[in-house]
C-alpha cells in the first residue's frame, strides 16, 4: 500500500537500504525501540504461554516472523472471501441456504490469526531478527485485518445495513476506532499500552466465540431474546429504575443488542479517557491528527444514512474502500511515529471520497457511472 507524504530518496541519499523515506526518517527508523505492555489477563496466562510453547516446540528456526504474520492474515482473507461469497449483504445468514461451516471456519481462522500474531514477535526475538520494519509489517497486517475481521463478526451475528444499520456499522467501525486511537496515542506517548480488556485479545476471542455459537445454533440465535428473558427480565422491576424499564420493548432485548449496548459503553469510556489524557498532556493541537479518521467515519456514516440504495448496490465495495483508506492513514501514522516524522492529517486519498459525496448529492449521474467510480476508487486505493 502506498503511503502519502513519503519522499523518494535518491541514490546519494539512501541510508541502510531504505528508499521511500526522507533522509531524516531513514536515519531515525533503524534506531526505533518498541515500548509497550499488554495488561490482558487472558494474554498473560493463556495466549502468551500458548504462543511461547508453539514457537519453542513446533516452529522451525528458519521460518521468518513475517511469514508467520502473513499466514495468519491470509487465513483471515480466505474466511472473509467465504463470508463475502455467501453473505454479500452481511445478513443473509438469517435466511436459508447459508452453510453453517463458514462460521466454524471463521472461528478457527480468528483464533489461528490471533495465535500466529502472538507468535511472530516471539519468533523474531528467538531468531534475533527483530527490526522496526518487521514491527511495522506486523502492525500493518493487523490494520488490514481490522475491517474484514469485524465484517465477519457482523455476518456471524446477522447484522446488515438493511434492518440493523446502526448495530452493523458500530460492530464494523469499532475495531478501527480502537486501532486508530491507540496508534494515535502511541504517536505521542511513544508506548503502546493495552488495557486489561482489549481488542487483540478478548475482542478476537469474543468474535471467534460468536462465530462458534452461530455454527452450533445458527445466526438466528443472536436475534432471540433468551439472555434478556433468563438474566434480566425476572429482575428488571427490582434492579432497574422505572424510567429505564419503561423503555424496554415488550418483546424484550435481543441477544445481539445486549452485546451492542455493552460495547458502546465500553468503547466510549475507554476512548474518551485516552483522548482526554493525550490532549491534556500534549495540547489540543494533538487532536488534529484524529481528523482523517473522523472524516472517514463521518463520510461513511453520511453515505450510509442518506444514500442507502447506493450502499445496498455496493456494500462490499464500500467496505473494502473504507478498509483501504483506514489502513493507509493508520500505517502512515505508525511509520511517522517510528521514524519521528510529523504526521500529515490531510490525506490526499480522501479527496476522491469528497468527490463521491458530491456525485451522490447532485444526483446528475447515472447509477452505473457512480458505481463504476466507487469501484475504481476502491481498486486504486488498494
Amino acid at each position: 500500500m502506498k503511503c502519502e507524504g513519503i519522499i523518494f530518496a535518491h541514490d546519494e541519499q539512501e541510508v541502510n537500504g531504505y528508499y521511500y523515506l526522507s533522509p531524516s526518517a531513514q536515519s531515525q527508523l533503524p534506531g526505533y525501540q518498541y515500548s509497550g505492555k499488554d495488561n490482558s489477563l487472558v494474554y498473560k496466562y493463556i495466549l502468551s504461554p500458548l504462543a511461547t510453547f508453539l514457537v519453542n516446540n513446533l516452529t522451525p528456526q528458519w521460518l521468518a516472523p513475517n511469514t508467520i504474520t502473513l499466514l495468519g492474515l491470509a487465513l483471515m482473507g480466505v474466511s472473509y472471501s467465504f463470508m463475502w461469497y455467501y453473505c454479500p449483504k452481511l445478513d443473509e445468514g438469517l435466511g436459508e441456504g447459508v452453510p453453517h461451516w463458514i462460521f466454524l471456519f471463521n472461528c478457527v481462522a480468528m483464533i489461528t490469526y490471533q495465535t500466529l500474531d502472538n507468535m511472530d514477535g516471539k519468533q523474531a526475538r528467538r531468531t534475533k531478527s527483530s527490526s522496526p520494519l518487521g514491527l511495522l509489517f506486523d502492525h500493518g497486517c493487523d490494520s488490514l485485518n481490522s475491517l474484514p475481521g469485524a465484517v465477519n463478526w457482523a455476518v456471524a451475528c446477522g447484522l446488515g445495513f438493511t434492518f440493523d444499520p446502526v448495530q452493523a456499522w458500530f460492530v464494523i467501525s469499532c475495531p478501527m476506532t480502537l486501532f486508530y486511537i491507540t496508534t494515535w496515542e502511541e504517536y505521542y506517548t511513544h508506548e503502546l499500552i493495552l488495557p486489561i480488556i482489549n481488542g487483540p485479545n478478548e475482542g478476537l476471542v469474543a468474535g471467534a466465540s460468536f462465530s462458534l455459537i452461530s455454527f452450533i445454533w445458527g445466526v438466528q440465535y443472536w436475534h432471540e431474546t433468551s439472555w434478556f428473558d433468563r438474566f434480566i427480565e425476572p429482575y428488571s422491576s427490582k434492579l432497574l429504575p422505572s424510567t429505564v424499564s419503561s423503555i424496554i420493548p415488550d418483546y424484550g432485548i435481543r441477544n445481539v443488542d445486549l452485546i451492542f449496548y455493552i460495547c458502546v459503553v465500553w468503547l466510549i469510556q475507554e476512548e474518551t479517557l485516552k483522548i482526554y489524557q493525550v490532549a491534556r498532556k500534549y495540547g489540543a493541537s494533538s487532536l488534529k491528527n484524529l481528523l482523517p479518521y473522523i472524516f472517514l467515519m463521518a463520510s461513511s456514516t453520511y453515505i450510509g444514512a442518506y444514500y442507502p440504495e447506493f450502499l445496498a448496490r455496493n456494500t462490499r465495495v464500500c467496505l473494502n474502500l473504507v478498509s483501504a483508506l483506514f489502513s493507509e492513514m493508520v500505517i502512515q501514522l505508525m511509520l511517522d511515529h517510528m521514524s519521528k516524522e510529523p504526521y500529515t492529517p490531510y490525506r490526499l486519498t480522501l479527496i476522491p471520497l469528497v468527490v463521491l459525496i458530491i456525485m451522490l448529492h447532485i444526483n446528475l449521474l447515472s447509477d452505473t457511472i457512480v458505481d463504476e467510480y466507487v469501484l475504481t476508487y476502491a481498486v486504486v486505493a488498494w
